[in-house]
């Protein structure tokens, strides 16, 4: 039955109580039917899981994901049963409180016509004081009877709706409930966080990181350049390969962000947690190298000017043997150390360090000036165990970054690459 439009016998513009119940309850059989829909496809994941003839790679894995997609797919579901529910609930509280207004409008109708009614009571024309008297007494009170249904019919709506529209009275009571029971339906595992939001815009701008990444990678070769030109012209490089652990750990950081928004795997961050140990190891061998050259190059000299001392002494009248000796000594000192220098900056050392034995090429030279002590054992060893570990770092980090250039260039080449990187359907982001 349809409802009236015109609600001024209560004063007012419009239906105090908008709304369909009809098309509420129409939402909410929708919604239990998604909801059992749901379910049904739960329960056939479920069954194809446990089916047999799945016995390859793509089936393990599918087999394995399913029970947990199940069990996903069925919060979901019972949330909109809950939300079928709640909007049955609403139409039904609805429905009454639109009876309600609709009985508080008739009777405000009603009242206002026995108002108008009342007036007549009272004939023109007549004398008769009696009847004067009995006519405007029976008058006064249908006028008092009609103004009394119509306060009452007025305070049905004053009930329903309150004084400050919908947002009151038990109207807005049983808004406010449907409300809450709708966040209390989205209120559970499934309901994004804030969180959920950072991951979100880290899978948006993953074009933008993959490009960062990219960049970074391409430095590991450009680094490497500008270190074998930094020491063909003897100037330090630890600088560079800071610059290196730094490249490093940002992609790292970039990576692990991505994988925790579903855009890597856990084997992408393994990879670049290996990238920055090798650089972190390449430094490390790169200040245990200096330290084991000068170790070595000082027991070294100092061998040799011992012989070079006591020979010279051997030669000379006795007075003048503890000048010549110290002359003889500072003369071997000076000249090893000049030696080790020439030794470590000749270009096929400095290339063949760089490049491949992580400084093991200028340690092997100084040790061939000359026999030096126990120090200089010792340095050869912790050397060679250092050359071993840095130049194998080196070379992983070279190879992986000029590896991953070469998924690049490509699509630099032709013009693909910012698509690509922008567009690509990444891992998690389905």
């Amino acid at each position: 039955m349809s409802r009236p439009w015109d609600w001024s016998p209560l004063d007012l513009a419009s239906d105090p109580v908008p709304g369909d119940p009809t098309d509420i309850r129409s939402s909410a059989t929708s919604a239990r039917a998604t909801g059992t829909s749901i379910e049904t496809q739960s329960r056939r994941l479920r069954r194809l899981a446990k089916a047999e003839g799945w016995d390859s790679e793509s089936g393990r894995t599918f087999t394995t994901s399913a029970e947990p997609l199940a069990d996903a797919i069925d919060k979901a579901k019972q949330r909109y049963l809950d939300l079928a529910t709640t909007l049955d609930t609403y139409a039904d509280g609805l429905e009454e409180l639109q009876r309600q207004a609709d009985a508080a409008r008739l009777d405000a109708d009603e009242a206002k016509e026995a108002r108008r009614t009342a007036d007549t009571f009272v004939v023109p024309g007549e004398t008769d004081p009696f009847e004067i008297d009995r006519q405007e007494a029976a008058r006064t009170r249908a006028v008092d009877l009609a103004d009394t249904d119509l306060a009452d019919a007025k305070a049905v709506i004053t009930r329903l709706v309150g004084t400050g529209g919908d947002t009151d009275g038990e109207y807005g009571a049983l808004n406010d409930q449907a409300i809450a029971a709708i966040r209390l339906a989205g209120d559970d595992e499934l309901r994004d966080t804030w969180w959920d939001g950072v991951k979100q815009v880290v899978h948006d701008a993953r074009g933008v990181l993959g490009a960062i990444k990219d960049v970074l990678n391409a430095l590991g070769p450009v680094l490497a350049a500008v270190g074998l030109l930094v020491m063909l012209f003897g100037g330090p490089v630890g600088w560079i390969i800071a610059l290196g652990i730094a490249a490093a750990a940002a992609t790292l950081a970039i990576t692990s962000a991505q994988a925790l928004a579903g855009d890597a795997t856990k084997e992408d961050v393994i990879a670049d947690l290996v990238g920055l140990g090798m650089a972190i190891v390449g430094l490390q061998s790169l200040n245990a190298m200096k330290f084991a050259v000068a170790g070595a190059t000082r027991s070294v000299a100092s061998s040799s000017a011992s012989r070079a001392g006591a020979a010279r002494a051997g030669s000379v009248p006795a007075r003048k043997v503890e000048t010549a000796r110290k002359t003889a000594e500072e003369g071997a000192r000076n000249g090893v150390f000049r030696a080790a220098d020439e030794a470590g900056q000749k270009p096929f050392v400095v290339l063949v360090d760089g490049l491949l034995t992580g400084g093991w090429a200028e340690l092997s030279a100084v040790m061939k000036l000359g026999p030096g002590g126990a120090l200089a054992a010792q340095m050869e060893t912790m050397g060679l165990r250092w050359a071993v570990t840095g130049g194998a770092a080196g070379a992983y980090s070279l190879v992986t970054e000029l590896r991953q250039m070469t998924t690049v260039v490509p699509g630099l080449l032709d013009g693909t690459y910012w698509e690509d990187k922008k567009t690509s359907v990444q891992v998690g982001s389905l």
